[in-house]
């Protein structure tokens, strides 16, 4: 057994103001990469039109998010979640990134800070994208809606939640060993 299978080749801490840039390269990228697979071109433009690393710094600041980030230790910022209350607010993986347990680290790290506040359910606002993500990790959808995205268009997406305490499918990353049958 190697032992740098053992260690997750990223950290997750409380993000910073300084972190915006980071933050807001991540969105953009997860979005116009993950986010074509289920939604239009029109869209996604529409998704991340007028998003900028202002918008990180006033959701901080101003309006109360708690962030918590993956950084890497050679790449720097691969993901990051926010979240307000019970309410996960965001949650973007870069997709380099995407399907080796970043985020569901950080969606871990978001219920367990929602559970130390106090509050016995989480509650999501997911694009098409992460519906099977969410309800892989527990998530109901309440509903499904639209909502209206910066760039002005509406945008399918579902109202999810999870009551905490709930148990979850083992969500470590599948790495198949040599000789190893499926």
């Amino acid at each position: 057994m190697e032992l740098g299978n053992l260690i997750p080749p990223y950290r997750i801490r409380r993000g910073r103001l300084s972190d915006a840039g980071g933050l807001y390269a991540v969105h953009e990228r997860a979005v116009r990469v993950l986010a074509r697979r289920v939604y239009s071109d029109s869209q996604v433009e529409s998704w991340v039109h007028g998003n900028s690393p202002l918008c990180y710094v006033e959701a901080m600041r101003d309006e109360g998010e708690i962030f918590a980030v993956a950084v890497a230790r050679r790449r720097g910022i691969v993901g990051f979640s926010a979240l307000k209350g019970r309410e996960v607010r965001s949650l973007y993986v870069d997709p380099e990134w995407s399907r080796l347990g970043v985020g569901s680290a950080l969606l871990r790290r978001a219920e367990a800070m929602i559970a130390a506040a106090g509050h016995d359910r989480v509650e999501i606002g997911a694009s098409l994208a992460g519906l099977t993500f969410y309800e892989l990790h527990g998530y109901s959808v309440v509903k499904h809606r639209h909502w209206r995205s910066r760039g002005g268009l509406m945008i399918p997406a579902a109202d999810m939640e999870k009551a905490l305490g709930t148990a979850v499918a083992d969500d470590r990353p599948f790495r198949r060993r040599a000789g190893q049958s499926g």
